[in-house]
């Protein structure tokens, strides 16, 4: 008989709403609609203050360029492109728009810019699962809503419930996860509140202690066995932190524990387009689908969630597993470690209403700001009465959608997309600055929009052809050069055989072992999503706190510079010569761990560590980016021609066509064909090299390292 930890009961409604809409289901909002209604909004609130320069639609191929980086990370391939100009010119925008949407890369994208709003860190606790946890979201088009639900109310061990990670992250502090919460889900910085009435707004420190009582009894609890962490959990104390009158104020007063309050108003009426109602019957005809398909399978709620849970048989090779196994079966689940948060369901509750326009709000203007390279509000978790919208009734229209769709995400997108403001190019530069600026604030000008840096990552790893190997195995014998310390004059103690012996290389650290000695400086660990969201054991221990008895004596045998035997030793620096195979294949940076680590390419291009509320992404330009674009690996790999490629036999043997490789190279590169002077410089470069593939490496690596390549049509 399987042994059921603690159950959970879930209304059909919100199984529903998880899922998203059934194949079949009456559809929410029209995108192409709404982006019409959003396109006649702007031109109505920009109509009522001064004129404005407007910039002509991008053509088609920029299109194209543009909408495959933001919905899919990367640059168009030439297949895609050719795809692309056989359809006909009228759909063709609208028929790219939903294949882009609708492609896993899609998913991949924009975990990076949830990753970025949530402040995922891989090493933060629980962080791969809740990494792996968003992008199965995103992949899902889980609604927003139920996302941020799940996020705020979640209690459990770390990994096993990967939404506990959010609040982990900061280490369940309710002071911390007061900030936290309002800026990201709605868009108001109230953290300064936390010492003093706001300077700029209206929240009092009152408010805020109000808020954060919500959190007052939410802790971080380590759990754990002979030292060895048994696991993190995300649970509930008994009695609240957050009191008043604060500590700085009290001066010797009795304290008591602050009543939770919300201070954020919500509407007391549905919006003019009835958007409360309309998602009120979306979520009813959910709801009554999602019974009709259990009454067809003839199964339960419980049923399903017996045949979805897994068992872990692991053999870990750790010895205190077996004794933390039975431990933790003497452990009150449910009343200690698993205990849930009523405080914390009613706050999330409060946050996601669907008449709270704050979080409706603070959404859209993010992904607004995402694509059209500016909010609507700015900066975009800056919303206060001394700081109002550009275009309020826009805002509130598309948030007003946003809603009634049933906080789709990928309709967000897709009636964003579709706009003519997003679809607007930039002006020339003999316009004034003064007068570009205002054009693009009123969204009648694109602003200038560097990629992302996953995306340039990808899109040089897709042009250069990395993402297969392109050489043949055999054919780019490399030797490699490498230093390490070695031991010098102690001999082996044969009591304990394997240790180093005399001119012997040192073990490696485990931070070598990753590959932190700074030769490659674009690679990164690849997150297995689907892995990391399989149901563990509860029973597990942590094996990533656990070292084994080689990696505790190396670093021992580091830092204090001696043999297990106790004798002092010296150290020479010795070269180590390798002959490897260098064929390189780089993975999707839109899979790595992240944050990457300080000096990787992802760092360098703009990358934050997401330790900071606040933190924005740098896209001005750097000596280092520079650096890294011209001598770094992936950069040169990707300009290399492989005979695997495409463009190789337009080079070598009876098919060359030189002109029809360099137009192939500029579409690749480019997303488009190259001018007659273009064309012209192309050949003179690559007949001036002593091959056609040397010569087509020095095209491509100019490419590359142009502005065209990394700012977005």
């Amino acid at each position: 008989m399987k042994r059921r930890l603690f159950s959970v009961s879930l209304p059909l409604a919100v199984l529903a709403l998880v899922a998203g809409p059934a194949p079949g289901a009456p559809p929410g909002p029209d995108p192409g609609a709404t982006a019409r209604a959003v396109d006649k909004l702007l031109a109505e609130e920009n109509a009522a203050g001064p004129k404005t320069r407007e910039a002509a639609a991008v053509e088609d191929l920029q299109f194209l360029r543009r909408a495959a980086i933001d919905l899919t990370g990367r640059i168009p391939t030439d297949a895609e492109i050719q795809k692309y100009l056989a359809w006909p010119a009228a759909d063709r925008r609208g028929k790219a728009i939903d294949e882009f949407v609708g492609r896993e890369q899609f998913a991949d994208r924009w975990t990076v810019f949830f990753a970025d709003l949530l402040r995922l860190r891989y090493g933060a606790d629980g962080g791969p699962a809740l990494q792996a946890f968003v992008h199965e979201a995103v992949r899902t088009n889980m609604p927003y809503d139920v996302l941020t639900r799940r996020l705020l109310a979640a209690s459990g061990r770390a990994n096993s419930q990967p939404e506990t990670g959010f609040l982990l992250a900061d280490d369940a502090d309710p002071m911390a996860l007061t900030a936290v919460v309002s800026q990201v889900f709605l868009g108001v910085r109230i953290s300064c509140a936390q010492c003093h009435d706001h300077p700029f707004d209206t929240w009092t420190r009152a408010e805020f202690y109000d808020l954060a009582a919500f959190f007052g009894k939410t802790q971080r609890v380590e759990h754990r066995v002979k030292m060895q962490i048994l696991g993190i959990f995300l649970n509930e104390r008994a009695e609240t932190a957050i009191m008043w009158p604060p500590e700085d104020k009290a001066k010797g007063k009795p304290r008591a524990a602050v009543k939770p309050a919300f201070p954020f108003k919500l509407d007391e009426t549905d919006g003019p387009n009835k958007h409360l109602a309309r998602l009120k019957d979306l979520r009813a005809r959910l709801e009554a689908e999602a019974k009709a398909r259990a009454a067809k399978v003839g199964t339960t709620v419980d049923d399903l969630l017996d045949t979805a849970t897994t068992t872990s048989k692991g053999t870990d090779g750790i010895d205190v597993v077996s004794e933390a196994k039975t431990g933790i079966r003497k452990i009150d689940l449910e009343g200690d470690l698993f205990r849930a948060s009523e405080l914390r369901r009613q706050v999330a509750e409060r946050v996601t209403d669907p008449r709270n326009r704050y979080f409706s709000r603070a959404l859209v203007n993010r992904v607004w700001a995402e694509l059209i390279g500016r909010g609507f509000v700015t900066p975009v978790d800056d919303f206060r009465n001394d700081n109002p919208p550009s275009h309020p009734k826009t805002l509130d229209y598309l948030a007003d959608e946003f809603v009634a769709s049933g906080y789709d995400f990928r309709f967000l997108v897709t009636a964003i997309v579709r706009t003519g403001a997003y679809q607007r190019g930039h002006l020339t530069g003999e316009v004034t600055v003064p007068d570009r600026r205002a054009a693009e604030k009123a969204f009648t000008a694109a602003p200038a929009r560097r990629m992302v840096s996953e995306t340039i990552f990808d899109s040089i790893v897709q042009a250069g052809h990395l993402f297969t190997p392109k050489h043949r195995p055999g054919e780019n014998m490399t030797t490699v050069v490498t230093y390490t310390q070695v031991a010098v004059g102690v001999k082996e103690d044969p009591t304990k055989p394997g240790k180093p012996k005399l001119g012997e290389a040192m073990p490696a650290s485990p931070r070598a072992m990753a590959g932190g000695s700074g030769y490659d400086l674009e690679k990164g660990i690849e997150v297995d999503f689907k892995n990391a969201l399989k149901k563990k054991d509860g029973l597990e221990v942590e094996k990533m706190t656990a070292k084994s008895d080689e990696e505790l004596e190396a670093e021992m045998m580091m830092k204090n510079g001696t043999m297990p035997t106790g004798k002092r030793v010296r150290y020479v620096t010795k070269e180590v010569r390798t002959l490897v195979d260098d064929n390189p294949r780089f993975t999707s940076s839109m899979r790595m761990a992240s944050p990457a680590p300080v000096g990787h390419f992802l760092r360098v291009f703009g990358q934050t560590d997401r330790a900071a509320l606040d933190e924005r992404r740098d896209h001005s330009p750097s000596m280092r980016q520079a650096l890294m674009m011209l001598n770094g690996k992936l950069s040169n790999e990707a300009a290399r021609v492989g005979p695997l490629e495409p463009v190789y036999p337009l080079l070598v043997g009876d098919r060359a066509n030189l002109d029809a490789a360099i137009k192939l190279v500029y579409r690749e590169a480019l997303t488009r064909e190259p001018t007659a002077d273009e064309l012209t410089e192309a050949k003179a470069i690559i007949k001036d090299a002593p091959t056609p593939a040397e010569g087509m490496a020095d095209l491509r690596w100019a490419l590359f390292n142009s502005n065209e390549f990394r700012f977005i049509p």
